[in-house]
């Protein structure tokens, strides 16, 4: 493969990457904000002061496997709404004072 050829299809991963990334924003956001009622009990928690590191990972297997009093939500998602808002919640937590402390300890 020449290098021309390599760095157009690398330039093409990146673009694809970026779009997906995108899509899953938006529907972590939704499920989030959405019917699932994550912000019913999380938003609140915004605002404590805690400054732990949200971690995808971490968050995933809360949300699927539920954590202390948060229910599992593996029978009421998708894999890929589950991964979505878990990444939603990684990237904006950055932002939010108390990292949903009470979510993930």
């Amino acid at each position: 493969m020449s290098a021309r050829l390599l760095k157009i299809t690398l330039i093409y991963l990146f673009i694809i990457s970026s779009a997906n990334a995108n899509e899953m924003m938006i529907i972590g956001e939704k499920v989030f904000k959405g019917s699932s009622g994550c912000a019913n009990c999380h938003a609140m928690n915004s605002s404590d002061g805690n400054s732990r590191k949200m971690y995808f990972d971490r968050v995933y297997e809360v949300v699927k496997n539920g954590y202390g009093v948060m229910p599992a939500y593996k029978n009421k998602l998708s894999d890929n709404e589950i991964k979505a808002v878990s990444m939603y919640i990684a990237e904006k937590s950055k932002n939010w004072k108390n990292k949903l402390g009470s979510f993930v300890k």
